[in-house]
């Protein structure tokens, strides 16, 4: 946070910007200074560009923060980019929004998701719902629930079950996500996570 405010300071007239995708926007960056600018944030490991893809997730606090919470939020988001971190992976998935809220309160806009995931309380133990098809872009739609929930194991497996179903049947590399689910209904994703 210190490299960042001192970030701000030197290159941004000490504006710092947070946006609802959980991501930093440092404001009226020089074009002259922004090769610097980068340096500093890759020599701290935060210039990972991956925006709008795969790894760059929306999670709410969750379980581990949020009192309100049934779930927790953070891991299963670290889980599913560790998953994926292979940045050339990332780029030939393309343009794909996960988010993933703890509780219905969706603090993690999971209902806007391209993939959401909500954590629900079942029985006393955590379980994790996939929805998919949700925009809160210009196109926005709500998502729709594929069906029975996961663990938290399982539920990284169905994401990556859907992602990797998604590559297989979309009409070339150029079609999103969201396009391809549009297209092809949920039928190929249910298919691929549960048989």
């Amino acid at each position: 946070m210190d490299l960042i405010a001192d970030l701000a300071e030197r290159y941004s007239f000490a504006e710092l910007r947070v946006t609802h995708s959980q991501n930093l926007v440092l404001a009226h960056v020089r074009k002259a200074d922004l090769y610097a600018l980068w340096q500093a944030l890759a020599a701290a490991d935060l210039a990972t560009p991956n925006l709008d893809l795969v790894t760059d997730i929306i999670a709410c606090p969750g379980l581990d923060y949020c009192t309100l919470a049934n779930a927790r939020s953070i891991p299963v988001a670290q889980k599913i980019a560790a998953r994926f971190e292979n940045l050339d992976r990332q780029r030939d998935i393309g343009e794909l929004k996960i988010k993933v809220s703890g509780c219905i309160n969706a603090c993690g806009h999971h209902h806007a998701g391209h993939i959401g995931i909500l954590g629900v309380d079942r029985k006393g133990e955590e379980s994790y719902q996939l929805s998919l098809g949700g925009s809160g872009a210009e196109d926005a739609s709500l998502a729709k629930i594929l069906g029975p929930g996961f663990n938290e194991a399982g539920v990284v497996d169905a994401v990556e079950k859907i992602i990797e179903r998604y590559r297989s049947v979309r009409s070339g590399p150029g079609e999103r996500f969201l396009d391809t689910y549009r297209r092809l209904g949920d039928a190929p994703f249910k298919e691929a996570v549960y048989g």
